[in-house]
């Protein structure tokens, strides 16, 4: 505090928060976040404040503070680089009016960092903070509606027998179209027939995955990666086809034409933990795509692997057997 003017003492290093998500339904994210930087260095200009960075979370939503930009700024603060922030509002800093009032209320006061959210009025050097905590609930109560409209649209497309899933299950590809469905993939569907058919005849799934290794057959994690250029498995994946792969194909209903979806949901919409869903309770729709196996050979493999449960249960000294490479 100046004591000559009665005025707030001036910040001497101030940055700029940035934040959207796709939550906030903007045309074009870079020129929000273009937008974004205008006003806030346009109010520091006029201000006299100084502006020495800039922190941006383009894609990050306000309910999580698992931000990049995010944690830099914190850590800069806690290291004592910076003594202003500047948001466009309270709801780029943050949705979760918990963790968003524990910043403003506390984190940011006790280091001396000034906050200002200039498109809601608020100095925290000038502006009484009673209202604020009312604004971090509206800001959570808005990415609450959204979340719970965006939930409710996804179960429509699963209903209607939309594919909703980042990537397609090995064997297909995504199809985009007023309803997204999945076609055979011309590479790996062949593959996924001649499993099912081997299977069915009694071949272990160890040794169809040594036999596709030994021909070098791209495994799923391989062919996802020709396909979308990520993997988006653990990166630890060994990239080579195992029994635990080729089980969790064998037992996937998707290969018979029918989608299953909805197999898991998130414990909050602020929180990142998901729970499985009971099967009585996912979402499945039949004849959504064309179908690789045929109900008939997916029903005698699923007996083939139940038989083969019932013999493994019987003989004791095969859990002595090397465990399985990580699944690709």
């Amino acid at each position: 505090m100046n004591h000559t003017t009665g005025l707030p003492a001036a910040p001497s290093a101030g940055a700029l928060y940035l934040r959207l998500s796709r939550d906030d339904e903007r045309e074009t994210e870079s020129l929000s976040i273009s937008n974004q930087r205008k006003l806030l260095l346009s109010y520091a200009r006029e201000h006299h404040f100084p502006v020495i960075g800039e922190y941006a979370d383009d894609g990050y939503s306000g309910t999580t503070f698992d931000r990049p930009a995010f944690r830099r700024m914190i850590r800069d603060v806690e290291q004592g680089k910076i003594d202003l922030i500047l948001t466009k509002d309270l709801s780029r800093l943050g949705r979760d009016y918990i963790r968003t009032g524990e910043y403003t209320e506390s984190f940011f006061p006790s280091r001396g960092v000034r906050f200002i959210a200039v498109g809601d009025g608020y100095d925290s050097a000038l502006s009484s903070p009673d209202l604020v905590p009312f604004r971090n609930v509206i800001n959570e109560m808005y990415a609450r509606d959204i979340s719970r409209k965006i939930r409710a649209a996804l179960r429509v497309r699963m209903e209607e027998g939309s594919y909703i899933g980042n990537f397609a299950p090995y064997g297909y590809m995504p199809c985009a179209g007023s309803r997204r469905t999945l076609i055979p993939d011309p590479q790996a569907a062949p593959v996924v027939a001649f499993l099912f058919r081997e299977a069915a005849a009694g071949a272990r799934p160890s040794q169809l995955a040594a036999l596709l290794n030994e021909h070098r057959i791209p495994c799923p994690s391989e062919r996802r990666l020709e396909l979308f250029h990520t993997t988006g498995q653990n990166p630890r994946c060994t990239r080579r086809w195992s029994a635990n792969t080729i089980i969790k194909l064998l037992h996937n209903p998707v290969y018979t034409g029918t989608l299953i979806q909805g197999k898991t949901r998130k414990l909050s919409f602020k929180s990142r933990v998901t729970l499985a869903v009971p099967p009585e309770q996912r979402i499945a729709v039949p004849d959504t795509h064309p179908a690789i196996v045929s109900e008939k050979l997916f029903s005698l493999c699923q007996k083939q692997l139940a038989s083969r449960r019932c013999q493994k249960r019987q003989t004791p000294s095969e859990a002595l057997t090397p465990p399985e490479a990580p699944k690709c």
